[in-house]
């Protein structure tokens, strides 16, 4: 072979140097990184607010600029819009649903009238309409609840729980607008069970743009309510009741103590809704001294496993004991007779 022939090596494409295979792999992931660059961007923003949440928005915004600017994020918001797929833009504005169901500040207190009854009586053939959903505690309850009603006949269930979602940040998931989108459906929902909190209590935003880090702050407390009562409002129809379900008591302290001044805030805004029932379920899962306890005596009085072992979570008899508590709410309101 003679200095010019060609190496039969390189000819196989044996002989490709390293730093191509480098630049290649290299280029390949920045392409991946911008056309997922817009998506990476809102997941770092809707991290909870501190230090690591302005690192990573910092690491991101600029890819995401070169993105939207290249046109690279199209390809994920068609996918997006395909799918339905909508995190909102952070901001907590609820579209009412009728003309009394609007955002009212905290120190607003709704006309209270009382129905006769809050919800029709179910007849054969036509079951309540009861749409059970909120954050990550609603996954295993709900399930309960969807096979505790489901085999009552007189309930017709739609379980939609969003994980790792709540009501301080619609920019990870928009509650508004989907329970606005709820409220409307049609045929329409006879009974709303809701349940939120559990990732609640975290940095909160007003619609001004201040922001309160401290949960249980005043500030804080008075955003937070606002939202609540938002809700219920929002949710409100004529003949549905609106079930909200308080959060049981946690393994940590400090996560019960956030969860127990939450539930304080359900209650007394539900108190002032005459659609709104409060089902407190701390009692359910404390022991008679008010402790924590994964393991708790369940309606028929055997002691059972009722918590995950992340002290935050139920299992399936834990969503069991409680879905039929919220049950008998919606029983004894509707005046459907015990079986």
């Amino acid at each position: 072979m003679t200095a010019m022939d060609p190496d039969p090596v390189e000819e196989r494409g044996l002989g490709v140097r390293p730093w191509r295979v480098l630049a290649i792999i290299a280029g390949a992931l920045l392409i991946a990184v911008l056309l997922n660059a817009p998506e990476l961007e809102r997941e770092a923003k809707a991290k909870p607010f501190g230090t690591e949440r302005d690192v990573w928005v910092g690491i991101w915004k600029p890819f995401a600029a070169v993105s939207r600017a290249l046109y690279l994020d199209r390809p994920r918001a068609w996918a997006d819009d395909a799918l339905d797929h909508d995190a909102g833009d952070g901001a907590f504005e609820l579209a009412s649903a009728t003309p009394s169901a609007k955002l009212t500040p905290a120190d607003a207190t709704p006309t209270p009238t009382v129905p006769a009854q809050l919800v029709r009586t179910p007849a054969l053939g036509d079951p309540l309409r009861v749409w059970i959903g909120g954050d990550s505690m609603m996954k295993v309850l709900g399930e309960s609840f969807v096979r505790e009603a489901g085999e009552t006949g007189w309930v017709d269930p739609v379980h939609e729980p969003q994980l790792e979602s709540g009501l301080t940040r619609p920019d990870f998931f928009d509650w508004p607008k989907e329970l606005n989108r709820l409220a409307q459906a049609q045929p329409a929902y006879d009974v709303f069970v809701v349940m939120f909190g559990a990732n609640d209590a975290q940095g909160i935003v007003e619609p001004g743009g201040k922001i309160h880090q401290d949960a249980g702050s005043a500030g804080w407390i008075a955003e937070y309510r606002r939202r609540v009562a938002g809700v219920m409002d929002l949710l409100r129809g004529d003949g549905r009741l609106v079930v909200w379900v308080g959060q049981p008591i946690m393994r940590s302290e400090g996560l019960s103590a956030d969860m127990a001044m939450l539930n304080q805030i359900y209650q007394e805004e539900a108190a002032k809704r005459p659609w709104v029932r409060f089902v407190d379920l701390w009692p359910l899962f404390a022991t008679s001294g008010g402790a924590y306890d994964a393991y708790i005596a369940d309606d028929d009085g055997e002691v059972k496993l009722m918590r995950n072992p992340d002290g935050v979570h139920f299992v399936r008899d834990g969503g069991d004991k409680a879905a039929r508590a919220i049950l008998e709410v919606i029983r004894d309101e509707a005046k459907v007779p015990a079986p």
